[in-house]
């Protein structure tokens, strides 16, 4: 029985061995050889490219370093300047302006009103020989400021006001119309002003000033084209009515400078209002109309008043 015992497991192990030669014959050894050669091959040709990567970074980052240090270093180009606006209101006409602020600007006749194309400073300034009339769009951060003749300078943050300041009159008139306004005038206090119809003069003869309150719509009425007078003596009179209708206007007598008018005129032409003013006093208006030069440039219209005989 021993025996038979040994004979089995010997046939046994005989036919495992058999059973692992035929799975070893099914092995591929040349492909599988081919597969493992590849593996090497890739995993060697990345450390090579990770090795060459290391090495071209090392090298490239110095240049690039010192490339960046010169052009931190390079100082910029400066910048543009800006360009300057400048606005003439032809005589006997308004000119509106809206400025890049979005404030809006009525210039009277024969003005003149400077400003930058855009605003870039911390002050909104612009330059007026004249008069105008200023809607200022409010800003708390950018202070709005009007330079005149004589380097008065009037100021605000958001307002509205009218400035006359002629280069040829003897005055120049700040009038609130409404907010506040600043008035700065050489080697004085700034003024305040925070009413309505309030009215700075300054004189360039004597360098005073003097305040007062005065009818809003007389000292604003231009821009609406009106002319509106009030009790207005014949130099104010003369003022206006030059500047409307481009004309030279001689009084001839002394006596005529007491003489006061109150009316409103708004389409009338020279001729219709020099027609109503001899109605309302005895005097007398001649047009003598332009003469051509040997230049062929023309005269002004000239207006001579004259009392009634």
């Amino acid at each position: 029985m021993e025996t038979n015992i040994e004979n089995n497991n010997d046939l046994e192990q005989v036919i495992k061995w058999l059973d692992r030669y035929e799975l070893q014959q099914q092995i591929d050894v040349p492909r599988h050889w081919k597969q493992v050669c590849s593996k090497i091959r890739r995993a060697r040709y990345r450390r090579q490219t990770m090795r060459f990567a290391r090495n071209a970074a090392a090298i490239l980052f110095l240049p690039l370093l010192i490339a960046a240090g010169l052009l931190l270093r390079t100082p910029s180009a400066p910048p543009e300047p800006v360009e300057q606006i400048e606005i003439t209101a032809a005589y006997g006409q308004i000119t509106k302006i809206t400025l890049p602020d979005r404030s809006e600007v009525w210039l009277n006749s024969g003005s003149k009103l400077t400003y930058p194309q855009r605003f870039e400073d911390e002050t909104r300034a612009v330059q007026l020989a004249g008069e105008a009339y200023f809607k200022v769009e409010s800003d708390d951060l950018h202070r709005f400021e009007v330079l005149l003749p004589a380097g008065l300078r009037v100021s605000a943050c958001g307002t509205e006001f009218n400035i006359d300041a002629y280069p040829e009159d003897e005055n120049m008139k700040m009038t609130l119309a409404k907010g506040r306004i600043e008035v700065q005038i050489p080697s004085q206090d700034a003024l305040q002003i925070t009413q309505a119809g309030a009215q700075t003069i300054y004189s360039k003869t004597n360098l005073t000033t003097t305040a007062s309150n005065v009818n809003l719509y007389v000292e604003t009425a231009w821009k609406d084209g009106k002319i509106v007078l009030r009790r207005a003596g014949m130099n104010e009179i003369i003022s206006q009515l030059s500047r409307r209708f481009n004309v030279d206007i001689q009084l001839q007598g002394k006596e005529l400078y007491g003489y006061e008018y109150s009316a409103t005129f708004t389409t009338e032409s020279i001729t219709e209002i020099l027609s109503l003013l001899e109605k309302s006093a005895p005097i007398v208006c001649r047009i003598i109309e332009p003469k051509q030069g040997k230049d062929f440039s023309f005269s002004k219209r000239t207006v001579i008043i004259r009392r009634k005989n």
